[in-house]
């Protein structure tokens, strides 16, 4: 079933025809979307004498990126999200929602091990379902979710031996809108869910969206950060981004990140981080 169609603010509309719009023409209530798309690379902020505008600066992304967050109903025979996608992109792979149905691999950890998830991760290295069918995917009464951004450090995911089922979800970057639906339909809801990615703009603006859908989650930030940060911090990591500000709403562990990327000018890749120890009792900090 295809989600109801939804309308661009003007100036994202406006964007896509004309590739830069002024800043004023972006409203208060846009500014987090401005945010995320300057963190994705997708747009930038110019200054050109007094004036501020808004300039596309990936346009493939900035497209894809507007056909997945503003669906509209197809306009051909074509089946799904693809026929719509193509009007709007002209290329029926680009969009980052081409369609609704988007595969998400899991590893799935299991106190039981005969687990069927468990058992294929185990056999197979991942399991895997469809966002459609997220919702069938019944979980355990107990359970944590992980969301891992990369696949080097998803591959590396070990918690064999758990007391409680840990799945580990493979965001694959940016994610899909329908990914992100999908986690918020499963039910029972996790007692405990957590973010691993990449600590850069991008990675943060990541973080803001999966918390969108999933308001409890945390966003893993290791003791060692700021160590970490100094010795394997990399200014090219955000090159060509515009720092996130701070929002009232940012958890604490938000703004540490957003203070060690502005101090040291620089971004930390997740790989250079090693997976969180999920320690239970869920009251134990990671």
């Amino acid at each position: 079933m295809e989600r109801a169609s939804m309308k661009s603010p003007a100036w994202i509309t406006r964007l896509l025809r004309d590739g830069t719009v002024p800043r004023s023409a972006v409203t208060s209530e846009s500014v987090a979307v401005l945010e995320q798309l300057v963190a994705l690379g997708y747009v930038t902020e110019e200054t050109q004498g007094a004036r501020r505008r808004v300039v596309v600066r990936n346009g493939g992304g900035f497209d894809t990126w507007v056909a997945g967050t503003y669906p509209q109903p197809s306009e051909s025979a074509m089946p799904g999200r693809r026929a719509g996608n193509i009007a709007r992109v002209r290329d029926s792979k680009g969009g980052r929602s081409t369609h609704d149905r988007q595969p998400m691999l899991l590893r799935w950890f299991d106190p039981d091990p005969a687990a069927p998830f468990a058992a294929l991760t185990q056999q197979w290295g991942v399991a895997a379902v469809t966002s459609d069918r997220c919702a069938n995917l019944i979980p355990p009464s107990r359970w944590i979710l992980l969301t891992v951004e990369n696949w080097e450090s998803f591959i590396a995911t070990d918690y064999t031996g758990c007391q409680d089922a840990i799945i580990v979800l493979y965001t694959g970057g940016n994610p899909a809108e329908a990914t992100i639906q999908a986690l918020g339909s499963l039910h029972p809801a996790p007692v405990r869910a957590i973010h691993f990615g990449d600590y850069d703009w991008s990675g943060l603006a990541i973080f803001r969206r999966l918390r969108a859908e999933l308001p409890t989650i945390e966003l893993y930030v290791p003791e060692d950060v700021e160590a970490l940060m100094r010795k394997y911090g990399n200014p090219g990591v955000i090159d060509g981004q515009i720092p996130l500000r701070k929002r009232d709403d940012d958890t604490d562990a938000v703004r540490e990140v957003i203070r060690l990327i502005s101090w040291y000018n620089a971004g930390l890749e997740q790989e250079s981080v090693a997976p969180p120890k999920i320690r239970l009792p869920l009251e134990e900090p990671l």
